[in-house]
């Protein structure tokens, strides 16, 4: 109607009015491929922020670092000081001193340590070692030059250190000090046949205090390399032999008259594991 005052192209009877319009509607259409791109590059954004807030979230909620417990395995090797001791012979026209040497040869060390961070910088560990290396006595009697015997050495030693580093991280080194016992001991064969000598051996304890240093790597969570020296300084076991020597009805007796300090020298190399309870 001419006076509705609605005069656009819907309102019109031509039917070009019509085509024209829809075409300029078809020409104004969004292409789905473009809407389907700034959707997929949205989501892709959208993604990678996911993402990437999810690791520094894990980042800063679990970080790597030494747990409070660790269970360690290690090897190595054993080194000792060697000894020239002046013992004193009573009973004898010859002599009245002689030079008793002794020494430990070189060996295999292995062990297991139990150790606890105790807060960011100061841990302790139980420890236990085992070492074989063969004792050897020069010029212990006229008919006795030179003997090796087998024999063992068992460690036993609560230590603590100091780590100058966090334990968040991975290198970790340390140095640290403690006491102990240590257990040299001669197998039953060896007491046998030195006592076919004239040698009546027996095994020795003696007090052990531990000086070191060393440093600990974290490969991954849970599980590290362990690296250290230690010095184990003992007093000198005397294996039962008496301080000097003497001669009785024309037989001697051996004797050693021991002092000064045996510095058992360890180098270690070992495998850690980690974990946070009991």
């Amino acid at each position: 109607m001419a006076g509705s005052g609605h005069d656009g192209p819907w309102n019109s009877s031509d039917p070009e009015d019509y085509s024209g319009t829809i075409q300029k509607l078809r020409g104004a259409e969004i292409h789905p491929c473009r809407i389907a791109k700034i959707d997929c590059m949205t989501f892709l954004v959208l993604v990678l922020m996911l993402a990437g807030s999810s690791l520094a979230f894990a980042q800063d909620s679990y970080p790597v670092e030494h747990r409070e417990w660790g269970a360690t395995g290690f090897a190595g090797g054993s080194f000792s000081n060697k000894f020239q001791l002046p013992t004193t012979v009573t009973g004898s026209l010859q002599e009245s001193s002689r030079t008793v040497g002794m020494s430990y040869d070189a060996g295999y060390q292995v062990g297991v340590r139990i150790n606890q961070n105790l807060n960011e910088h100061w841990g302790a560990d139980l420890e236990y070692s085992f070492a074989n290396q063969f004792l050897r006595f020069i010029n212990l009697s006229p008919s006795i030059q030179n003997l090796t015997l087998d024999q063992y050495q068992h460690n036993l030693s609560y230590d603590v250190s100091y780590l100058p580093l966090a334990r968040t991280r991975r290198f970790r080194p340390y140095v640290d000090i403690g006491i102990g016992a240590g257990w040299f001991y001669l197998p039953g064969r060896v007491k046998k046949d030195a006592l076919e000598l004239g040698l009546k051996l027996r095994d020795s304890w003696q007090f052990v205090f531990i000086v070191g240093s060393g440093f600990t790597y974290l490969v991954q969570d849970q599980y590290a390399f362990t690296f250290d020296v230690k010095d184990r300084i003992s007093g000198l076991p005397s294996y039962g032999l008496p301080p000097s020597a003497r001669v009785v009805n024309g037989q001697y007796q051996p004797g050693i008259a021991v002092h000064g300090r045996l510095q058992n020298l360890q180098f270690n190399l070992g495998f850690t594991f980690q974990w946070d309870e009991f």
